[in-house]
Order: structure tokens, then C-alpha cells, then sequence
């Protein structure tokens, strides 16, 4: 419970320069991506689109891809369209977008540099570049134009993009897992297309209702099913069912429906008619609450590939507040939302609204150190 309470105080001091107004967001092109087209030796650069370099490759088609009406990626085409289908896209989009910074640095040593600069190894036959045998960056490219094999681990701090060619080179790109490198927005910029997006979303959530297994038994007689925690012991993928081992939905157990709600471990039914009015709590000026379905916004979190877990704060009164941690096993950020209610809001067929806060994109190695045990 104690070391719960240090992650409400994230909530308050993590972002504290506004809120954000609902339909208020002007997104624009990334900063990243607006140096990047800058410092590009062509003029006529489509908003979306294939163009020619040749100042920088003549082999290389480059790209550029829309959102909003604004230019959000460059790239250089360097994967088939099925490659692009069947790995993340949002790696794929960091390595070419990549290949472009490294042709505009000119010199291998420069090139080196940015590699340091980000955290990236790219490996050719065991070789970093600029030592053995990679001396140039053209030669990983020939291995990516001839490539017969091609796999991305990730999972952890670091992802291993690994290309084998026909010839059978190898190719490693070692890419540290941060939202901040992958992504060309930084956490601003992201934060305004996470608001937006999350307003227009349509994606309805999905039930996740695990087998009853193995259940532990609570002190109230509960029976939950879950236990894996993030980062402390209070945070787990908890869902509660009761002694005859049917899922938890009761307002006499007020805590423990409300997590059950926010792992999406429950019907349509019971989900139904329940609104979230929501403080973003982001670096923006802004000045109103996201009032959005509940079930759209789980939906939406859901469709971003999170990991759910949640905590409880406890009564005070008839007042409980309940944790829902969100958290990206790829790219390492996480979502934290708040939410207050009382026990009578949860009973069955109302109406309801419940207030919420929300706090985006933090670092999981930042909060890792806020929570390590002393």
C-alpha cells in the first residue's frame, strides 16, 4: 500500500503544466522528422510518398509517410512490403528512418558517431561498423538487398533486429528498447497523438478472462487468479472471482470489481453505460478533461499491446481509488491511470461516470528506480 502511494505522487509530478482541451490538439510534423527533411539535399519532398536521392544513393528509394495531414515519418525503402506486413512496424520505421540520418552524415566515422550517440550496434559478420572488414556502410546494405532470413527479438533493454543473406552474411542491428529513440516524436508530440487518438478511437475492448487454473484464496475468500507483478509486489494481473467460481462483479466488493473492470475481465453487460472523465497530466497547456467511454478507452489501450496490472488504494469513507498500469513489453513505456468511484457506482445497470487521471509514456526504468527495495 505505501509504495502504491509513491506512484500517485508520479501522477501529480511527472507532467504539471496543463490539461489537455478536448478537439484542441494541432498536431504537427515531428521536430525529428522536420530536421531530418531539412537537411535533405532535394527539394519537392511529398508530404507522402516515394522520392529519388541521388545526392545521397542512387540505389536507395526514399519515402515519406502522412498523419494529420503532416509529414510524420522519412525513411529510406529498404524492406519488401511483406517484410513490412510481418514485423513491427515501428521498428522497421526506426531502422530506415535511421539509414537516412546515417547517408546524411557522409563519412563512416561520423556515421560511427551516430551509432554511439543512439545506443545502436549495427554488426556485419561480428564486425561494428568502422572496424574488420564493415568498413562501409554500403556493405550492410547489400546484405539487407540480398537478405534470406530475417528475425526481430525483443523482450527485453535491448531488440535484436538479425538478417542472414543469400550469400550467408550477417547482419545484427542492436537497438536499444526506448520509446524515445523508436519513435521520431518526442514525448510532447507523442503525448498530443495519444490524446487525440484515444478521442477518435473506436475500438471496442475485448474481454480477457483467464481459466481458473490454479486460484489462490484471498483473506476475504476470494479466489484470484493472476499474481504476475510489475515492478512491486502491489501491481499484478489480479482477477477476482467468487468462492463458486464465478467472475467477481459485485459492489460489495468494491476494490476488487473496479480491477476486475480495468483487466477487462468482464461482460459487454457489465461494461456497458460507463463513462471515464479523464486529466491527462501531460506537458501541454491544457485546460479540460477527455470525458470517453470506458470501454473505448481500455479498447484503445488494449490495441496498443499493453500489459494490464492493477493496485488498490484503499477505502477512505466511501471513496476508493483503484491503479491501472499499462505497460509496453517492446518499446518500455508506461501508462498510468487513476480512477476514484464509489461502491454505488458499480452497481449493476447505472449509468455512471468516474473521474480519472492519467499519466503517459514514463520511463519503466525511471519508476524502477523510484520503487527498488532499500
Amino acid at each position: 500500500m505505501a509504495r502504491l502511494r509513491y506512484i500517485t505522487v508520479i501522477l501529480a509530478l511527472v507532467c504539471s503544466t496543463g490539461l489537455w482541451a478536448q478537439g484542441g490538439v494541432e498536431i504537427k510534423t515531428p521536430e525529428r522528422i522536420n530536421r531530418m527533411l531539412e537537411a535533405m539535399p532535394v527539394n519537392n519532398i511529398p508530404k507522402a510518398g516515394r522520392f529519388q536521392c541521388t545526392e545521397l544513393s542512387g540505389t536507395i528509394m526514399f519515402y515519406t509517410e502522412a498523419e494529420y495531414g503532416v509529414t510524420v515519418q522519412l525513411g529510406a525503402y529498404l524492406f519488401s512490403d511483406a517484410v513490412r506486413k510481418a514485423y513491427d512496424p515501428v521498428i522497421i520505421s526506426f531502422v530506415e528512418r535511421l539509414w537516412v540520418e546515417l547517408l546524411l552524415r557522409k563519412t563512416t566515422a561520423s556515421q560511427s558517431a551516430l551509432l554511439k550517440e543512439y545506443g545502436v550496434r549495427m554488426v556485419l559478420n561480428g564486425y561494428p561498423l568502422g572496424t574488420g572488414s564493415f568498413r562501409q556502410l554500403a556493405q550492410a546494405l547489400d546484405a539487407i538487398n540480398t537478405l534470406s532470413s530475417l528475425s526481430i527479438t525483443t523482450g527485453g533493454n535491448e531488440i535484436d533486429m538479425f538478417m542472414r543473406d543469400k550469400a550467408g552474411s550477417t547482419l545484427h542491428i542492436y537497438i536499444p528498447a526506448s520509446r524515445d529513440l523508436l519513435f521520431p516524436y518526442d514525448k510532447k508530440e507523442h503525448e498530443e497523438r495519444l490524446l487525440k487518438e484515444l478521442t477518435e478511437s473506436t475500438a471496442h475492448f475485448s474481454p480477457v478472462i483467464p481459466d481458473l487454473n490454479d486460484p489462490q484464496k484471498t483473506p476475504q475468500g476470494l479466489l484470484v487468479q493472476g499474481g504476475e507483478c510489475y515492478m512491486i509486489d502491489s501491481l499484478k494481473n489480479d482477477v477476482f472471482f467468487t468462492p463458486d467460481r464465478k467472475l467477481l462483479y459485485d459492489s460489495k466488493w468494491p476494490e476488487q470489481t473496479m480491477q476486475n473492470i480495468l483487466m477487462c475481465a468482464v461482460s459487454q453487460e457489465n461494461m456497458g453505460g460507463k463513462r471515464v472523465s479523464v486529466k491527462p497530466h501531460t506537458y501541454s497547456k491544457i485546460n479540460s478533461n477527455i470525458n470517453v467511454s470506458l470501454d473505448l478507452l481500455l479498447g484503445y489501450f488494449q490495441k496498443q499491446g499493453l500489459r494490464f496490472y492493477t493496485g488498490t488504494m484503499g477505502l477512505e469513507g466511501d471513496k476508493c481509488q483503484c491503479l491501472l498500469a499499462m505497460y509496453h513489453p517492446v518499446y518500455n513505456y508506461l501508462h498510468i491511470l487513476s480512477v476514484r468511484f464509489t461502491p454505488a457506482q458499480l452497481e449493476s445497470g447505472r449509468q455512471v461516470t468516474f473521474n480519472a487521471d492519467l499519466s503517459t509514456f514514463i520511463p519503466q526504468h525511471n519508476i524502477k528506480n523510484l520503487f527498488q527495495e532499500k
